[in-house]
């Protein structure tokens, strides 16, 4: 991990985001076994998506605001970078960084013995500027508010809001994203599965079907 930029003086948050993360199922995970019940957005639709997300960013942020965006790995990171290549034309370019939370984790002791810990970049002082959260899935708000933590070690942001591709429900926290592509709601036995080009080859949201295995990750 990166040595924290610091700073002094600051903003205040844009509201309370207090999001504490957990464990997030991932489908597709070697711990489960799981069963493609609906494709929800193809290729294309999952693409207008992106481009009606990064819209709804360019409509609600100031031109002159220091922006930068922070993706959540693994997936979050790629979609916060396809967002701001549709912010590029009208904004120039966009900060890109990316957080790894695993050691924020408030089950980092239930992980295992020898956790993969990955990578956080923060690409310049977040001092003052103006920071949008970016993750594929929200569900219980646990993995934003590890994020938070991490964050708030690099320095005082003006503002900090959160963008999620899907949102799926079932909050243990009082987290609520400022931006959101598409809101799904799943049963018990459902997830939420995001492909993104970088990692899985294509753009997509599939509803599956999720047999008794325990989650790898929650957002």
């Amino acid at each position: 991990m990166p040595e924290p930029t610091r700073g002094v003086g600051g903003g205040l948050y844009c509201r309370p985001i207090e999001a504490d993360h957990g464990p997030r199922r991932r489908t597709g995970s070697t711990e489960a076994e799981t069963k493609l019940t609906q494709n929800v957005l193809d290729e294309a639709a999952a693409r207008t998506l992106l481009a009606e997300l990064s819209a709804q960013l360019e409509r609600a942020i100031e031109p002159a605001a220091r922006l930068i965006l922070v993706g959540i790995r693994r997936r979050g990171d790629v979609i916060a970078a396809e967002i701001g290549r549709h912010l590029e034309p009208a904004r120039g370019p966009v900060p890109i960084g990316s957080l790894d939370i695993t050691l924020y984790r408030d089950d980092f002791g239930q992980v295992g013995a020898l956790p993969v810990v990955g990578t956080t970049e923060i690409p310049e002082s977040i001092q003052d500027a103006h920071v949008v959260i970016v993750d594929d899935v929200l569900h219980t708000g646990r993995t934003i508010r590890a994020a938070l933590n991490e964050l708030s070690d690099f320095g005082r942001a003006r503002c900090i809001q959160l963008c999620v591709l899907v949102d799926r429900g079932g909050r243990q926290l009082p987290i609520q994203p400022d931006y959101v592509g598409r809101v799904i709601d799943l049963g018990p036995d459902q997830d939420v599965a995001v492909r993104v080009a970088d990692t899985d080859g294509a753009w997509g949201v599939d509803v599956v079907d999720v047999n008794g295995a325990a989650p790898e990750e929650e957002a």
